[in-house]
């Protein structure tokens, strides 16, 4: 009859110091695991101001000039378009609608929703940016 591991007659053979007693090798399933590296989270990065974390700050910078970039040009291009599109075409310049010139209209009205629109774009895409980032920081 075999002693069953951890059974009462194992015990007993072992204290008795038997050499007919079976050894029981105990091994973790997960031998071949490798050890986990610990790894810091990015934001400690930034907190630290390391060089990775200001790799990370200064594509946001650069994220964020660019947007602004872009928006100024587009606005400004526009803005500076209007009156040079008035000198190209004279006729343009004295068009009226009623009594209220065509250039009034267009530099005094038709100007604020193109830099309402343009603002509420640059709002969400910088917004966009920020939450990338976040994102990049929170390691999702």
């Amino acid at each position: 009859m075999s002693a069953v591991p951890g059974s009462g007659e194992q015990r007993a053979a072992t204290e008795r110091g038997d050499v007919g007693a079976r050894r029981v090798r105990v091994t973790s399933p997960r031998r071949d695991a490798r050890r986990q590296i610990e790894r810091r989270p990015d934001a400690v990065e930034l907190t630290e101001q390391t060089g990775l974390g200001e790799v990370y700050l200064t594509a946001l910078l650069r994220a964020q000039l660019r947007l602004s970039l872009a928006v100024l040009l587009g606005v400004g291009g526009l803005l500076v378009g209007l009156p040079a599109l008035f000198l190209l075409v004279p006729g343009a310049a004295a068009a009226a609608i009623g009594p209220v010139p065509v250039l009034w209209l267009v530099a005094g009205v038709g100007v604020y929703p193109i830099v309402l629109l343009a603002s509420r774009l640059h709002v969400r895409q910088a917004e966009r940016i920020e939450r990338d980032f976040t994102d990049l920081m929170a390691g999702r």
